[in-house]
């Protein structure tokens, strides 16, 4: 097989500075076009990029040598735009999170499956420096047993655009929260046995979504994770804080990739040495050197599963785990109490 044609639908943020930028790296892979209805837009693709433009995605669709689209859209346009895709015969790859609903998830799983195409998410995550650096530290034994993980991401101000509207399936605990949960499902090797979440208004920010979340997550083997994402944070806590029974870990900052992303050069990303995870044990403290990430790691890994040379890291009924637990969480803080998976899957 050739190598794919690939088409990005949708260049805002996230089409232009991740996934064409991504796209255009990997080996195995073909920018073959953008979709956008921005007719400013088109030309800049076509004038800087050399591109295929299209003005919107029935267009993309019809065009019988795209092979590959990626979603790049509102979060609620995932699912109805992805079987659409897989119904033309397309392979998808749609943007965190999978889509709104557990429903949702279940519908494009189906369509895969009948079609017979390749469905991933862009849970790009997985290759942060420091998620990989945690695996390790884990498998080491460096922190004994874990026992206690919490994520937070956030800052202080509304959130832009479309991701502050419900409508939309914005809010910070869709949009990040959709990595936090994905890597903790990915560090904790036990069933999820209880959800319990609670959100703050958005009223403060004029949002009608949450401001402020948290989740916690038990599993069965006693382990704990708590994912906590806000616009409301005049200061950050750690990204990383994380209890085992021989030790602990913190870590500040988010990768370096993104910066790097945006400024053209990817492979530049270095973490600041400030942002280094400490390594608490017993009268020892040790800085750690973060195995540094590799986002384009994905795409390359795409390419591999269309053409048959690896299987599929990031499966859509792997997300879908992630579904569940945040749809738990949000069926938590709507009813106020705790609620098991099986309510949800």
């Amino acid at each position: 097989m050739e190598k794919p044609n690939v088409v990005v639908i949708g260049y805002g943020f996230a089409g232009r500075c991740f996934h064409a930028y991504l796209v255009g790296l990997a080996d195995g892979l073909n920018l073959y076009g953008i979709a956008t209805s921005r007719a400013e837009a088109r030309t800049e693709i076509e004038r800087d990029l050399g591109v295929k433009t299209f003005d919107n995605f029935d267009a993309a669709l019809a065009d019988p040598a795209v092979d590959l689209v990626v979603l790049a859209t509102p979060n609620d346009l995932h699912a109805p735009h992805a079987i659409q895709a897989m119904q033309a015969g397309k392979h998808v790859v749609t943007d965190k999170p999978m889509c709104l609903s557990l429903a949702e998830a279940d519908q494009m799983i189906a369509a895969s499956q009948q079609h017979d195409r390749l469905l991933s998410v862009f849970q790009n995550r997985r290759w942060d420096g420091d998620f990989l650096t945690m695996k390790k530290l884990i498998a080491d034994g460096h922190l004994g047993h874990p026992f206690m993980f919490e994520l937070f991401w956030g800052q202080y101000g509304k959130p832009r655009g479309w991701r502050s509207e419900a409508a939309h399936g914005g809010g910070k605990f869709y949009d990040l929260g959709a990595h936090m949960v994905d890597q903790a499902l990915q560090l904790v090797d036990s069933p999820l046995e209880q959800v319990y979440a609670s959100f703050h208004s958005g009223a403060v920010l004029d949002l009608d979504v949450e401001a402020h979340a948290l989740a916690v997550y038990r599993f069965a083997n006693g382990v704990e994770a708590r994912i906590e994402t806000s616009s409301l944070a005049h200061r950050a806590k750690p990204h990383w804080n994380v209890l085992g029974t021989e030790g602990a870990l913190v870590k500040e900052g988010l990768d370096p990739q993104e910066k790097a992303m945006i400024a053209g050069d990817i492979d530049s990303a270095t973490e600041a040495p400030e942002d280094y995870a400490r390594l608490y044990r017993p009268e020892e403290e040790t800085v750690v050197e973060p195995i540094p990430g590799r986002w384009r790691s994905y795409y390359e890994n795409i390419a591999d599963a269309l053409t048959g040379r690896a299987e599929l890291a990031v499966t859509a009924q792997s997300v879908r785990q992630t579904l569940v637990a945040i749809e738990a969480a949000r069926l938590s803080a709507a009813e106020r109490r705790v609620v098991t998976p099986s309510e949800i899957a």
